[in-house]
């Protein structure tokens, strides 16, 4: 408490003393690469951004208590913290390692070379969450990662305060203690040797996710921030994306202070709690319009790790603020609670980059952006940002629950069938009836099938999904044309990027993938029995008809002009290929042995950035 405390003190003293000399500072939407739209200079960032891989590390704040999700243990009755949540059927930190994973398969397709990235995850002692968390890693194998490709470091528990300034009391002595906010994730990390641990492996700078925002890595969004920052070799950057007016979100801005010799830049967050602090209001960007004038914080960083390193000296917890956001059942005296507004010293993460300013002798003009060592990109807002912050509540918006995160989820895979895959969907339910009648079609992909749109929509080509379709992709090597799916299909290899060592790691080959090829294929059976939003995002449906495909090892499955009605199961052994003959009405499969692959797709960057694909057949 006592260290707390001065560090807290030592914050703001360096703040004031930062500023006292200083106009007040002006706020601007902050300059920086949209990366909404296919332009060379995007596809440039994205292929910066895959080859530097090696450089990068992943850092994730996991430590939240989730309070407003009222998660519980369906067993136990436990009270469970925000990294169980169980979505689309897996805990959202499997989410977050399977989009790395996506990202290292990629790289391997095109470099034949595999990454291990370094993942350094800060946890809390908040409803047992440390121990959830490894205990969830340990029944996983680690993700068929080595488990000393992960650390752990835990967050602190602060005491909350109550409105009148006192001490938030459980009971006499035992004061009521929440997670510090995910500004203390620099000190911490610091402390605990984990900015040493990536400089040992020769890791240079680092993505930053909450676990809470499932969609953060769709299509190029994450590759194009990490590219521009290791390229330009910049010091902290910020993926943003429109910002909805009147959202419990910060902002993003450009910060430029008048000094005595000068003036300084940096970009920056502004939380909403801050507005009226900082003379900032919450105005549409146009008369009318749904969204803010300045762009989100989404809380998904670039950083480089030895500058962060550095400016932790600086400043130890950035970004403070004590949000009254909560009541609390507080101790009393004679045994009686009574509810009482109460709040924490919480803090920022990317308010480090309050401290990593650039200073010039005069005013910079249109296009300085480049200079500065902080910097932004900007995407399509249902790419970059939907959270599962709070249970769903029936009489409020669906925004920052899992049933509308799920929704954003199905928006973007209606984008990338649509225009990237040629495909006829059904269109998307209104909100309305997507909460009582589920989504106008389902549709789940593990991110090694591509990583990128464009790379998808060469693999998938052509054909229709109908009203209600379900359709399950757990595979990465898959050759899909003009397929017509009306009900529900299952595709699911156990070796989807490569093969297990002796020790359960995965060692990506796509020769020992399995694989899927469908050609002029249609699927009719009953799929789907109704179910609601709830229900979809959970993964909790029931079929009442289905065409499963289970691929062992590195066994193929191959069909041409076929009609699969009724329901169908097929599982191929590994070392078979299964092919699939119509004739009349009557399906014939034929299987065989095969000493190897028989094919795969090889990946390849053309002059214009472009990830191109093509079909390797194997000799």
């Amino acid at each position: 408490m006592a260290s707390l405390s001065r560090v807290v003190l030592f914050c703001v003293f360096f703040q004031l003393q930062l500023f006292s000399e200083t106009l007040p500072p002006s706020y601007q939407k902050p300059p920086g690469i949209d990366c909404s739209q296919d332009t060379p200079a995007v596809r440039q960032a994205i292929r910066w951004g895959i080859e530097q891989m090696p450089l990068l590390a992943e850092i994730y704040p996991i430590g939240g208590a989730g309070d407003r999700l009222s998660l519980k243990d369906e067993t136990t009755g436990q009270l469970l913290p925000a990294a169980q949540l169980k979505f689309c059927g897996r805990t959202l930190l499997e989410g977050l390692i399977r989009d790395v994973q996506g990202r290292e398969y990629l790289y391997y397709k095109l470099f034949n070379e595999q990454l291990t990235t370094p993942i350094a995850a800060m946890t809390s002692h908040e409803k047992n969450n440390h121990q959830l968390i490894i205990e969830n890693c340990a029944s996983n194998q680690w993700f068929g990662r080595p488990k000393a490709s992960f650390t752990f470091f835990i967050q602190p528990l602060v005491p909350m305060l109550t409105i009148e300034g006192n001490w938030a009391m459980k009971e006499p002595l035992r004061p009521f203690l929440k997670p510090g906010g995910h500004g203390v994730i620099w000190k911490t990390a610091a402390d605990n040797g984990i900015f040493d641990w990536l400089l040992s492996l020769q890791r240079q700078k680092a993505l930053v996710r909450q676990i809470n925002n499932p969609i953060a890595s769709t299509d190029g969004g994450l590759l194009a921030l990490a590219g521009i920052g290791c390229q330009r070799n910049k010091s902290f950057g910020f993926a943003s994306c429109e910002r909805l007016l009147g959202a419990s979100e910060g902002m993003d801005v450009l910060c430029e202070r008048q000094l005595s010799d000068g003036f300084e830049y940096c970009i920056t967050n502004i939380e909403y709690t801050d507005f009226e602090k900082h003379g900032i209001k919450d105005v549409p960007a146009q008369p009318g319009s749904a969204y803010s004038c300045f762009p989100a914080n989404t809380n998904i960083l670039f950083v480089d790790l030895k500058t962060i390193q550095a400016a932790t000296q600086l400043c130890p917890i950035p970004g403070m603020i004590i949000n009254m956001k909560n009541k609390e059942p507080c101790y009393a005296g004679n045994n009686q609670t009574v509810l009482k507004q109460a709040g924490r010293l919480e803090s920022t993460m990317q308010n480090m980059a309050d401290f990593l300013v650039d200073r010039f002798p005069t005013q910079l003009k249109e296009g300085f952006e480049i200079d500065l060592q902080t910097f932004i990109t900007y995407n399509q807002r249902n790419k970059t940002i939907s959270v599962t912050k709070q249970a769903f509540d029936p009489v409020k918006s669906i925004v920052g629950t899992p049933e509308g995160c799920f929704y954003d989820l199905m928006c973007n895979y209606a984008d990338l069938l649509t225009n990237y895959c040629h495909m006829d969907v059904p269109p998307l339910n209104t909100k309305d009836d997507y909460l009582v009648q589920g989504p106008s079609f389902t549709t789940l992909f593990h991110p090694a099938l591509g990583g990128l749109y464009a790379i998808i929509g060469q693999k998938i080509r052509g054909g229709r999904l109908s009203q209600g379709a379900e359709w399950i992709m757990e595979i990465a090597e898959a050759d899909i044309e003009n397929l017509d799916l009306d009900g529900s299909l299952l595709i699911y290899a156990d070796a989807i990027m490569g093969s297990q060592d002796s020790e359960g790691v995965w060692r990506y080959d796509s020769a020992k993938c399995g694989k899927c090829t469908l050609k002029n294929v249609t699927v009719k059976n009953k799929g789907l029995a109704p179910h609601n939003a709830q229900s979809a995002w959970k993964r909790q449906v029931t079929r009442n008809g289905y065409l499963h495909i289970i691929l062992r090892g590195n066994g193929e499955f191959f069909a041409r002009d076929v009609v699969f009605e009724g329901n169908h199961q097929f599982e191929v052994p590994d070392g078979y290929r299964l092919e699939i003959l119509q004739e009349g009405s009557k399906l014939t499969p034929q299987l065989e042995k095969i000493a190897k692959s028989t094919w795969e797709w090889q990946y390849e960057f053309d002059a214009e950035d472009r990830v191109k694909l093509t079909v390797k057949a194997k000799s």
